[in-house]
């Protein structure tokens, strides 16, 4: 449970560590306000990571309960939610080696950034969205894995390298071969110009 962040990624202007603190105090309140701020963040990740919604979910609550526990340990070398995917990253992988893979959809989290104006926009993104999904499916896991981190967590470089365990610079090799593999894909299919 000693889950250590690599990089520091300005942790001191974090407004979780006070939450942290009283945590480690044995206020359960905070644990709750933890889970209110991070709890939908972290099971799109675990979701998108494990592929399983129902055994995120069992992998989110193991992810709080480690925070809590840990709370006293917490040193403030990365921010917050940077620790808390650091958690949930190591309890997913623990998980994958416990069980078979299955292949189950990736979640559809990508209709919750929707800024629909009518439903022909609707019907448009929708598409959009199911051809980036299964774009998505198709990386290899490590690809998806970056992607993710970056696009759908707003992670920045360091705290993509603190959550992976990796250095900056691989962070940027990865995601720029991510990416490119992503259009390639992309392209095949039809859905982006080779423009």
């Amino acid at each position: 449970m000693g889950e250590k962040a690599l990089v520091n990624d300005s942790p001191r202007d974090d407004p979780d560590l006070m939450l942290i603190q009283a945590m480690a105090e044995g206020d359960a309140r905070a644990l709750d306000e933890l889970y209110a701020r991070h709890g939908g963040g972290i099971l799109s990740y675990l979701t998108g990571y494990l592929r399983d919604r129902q055994l995120a979910e069992e992998v989110l609550q193991d992810v709080m309960l480690a925070a809590w526990n840990s709370a006293g340990r917490f040193r403030g070398d990365s921010k917050v939610r940077t620790w808390l995917l650091v958690i949930a990253r190591n309890r997913a992988i623990n998980t994958q080696r416990k069980r078979s893979p299955q292949l189950v959809p990736l979640e559809d989290d990508l209709n919750s950034f929707s800024t629909d104006t009518g439903p022909l926009e609707k019907v448009v993104k929708n598409s959009e969205h199911q051809a980036l999904r299964q774009a998505l499916e198709t990386l290899p896991p490590a690809h998806r894995e970056i992607l993710t981190l970056v696009f759908f967590h707003q992670l920045t470089g360091p705290e993509i390298a603190d959550v992976l365990g990796i250095t900056v610079g691989t962070v940027k090799s990865r995601l720029h071969r991510a990416k490119e593999t992503l259009r390639r894909i992309m392209q095949m299919t039809g859905e982006i110009s080779d423009a």
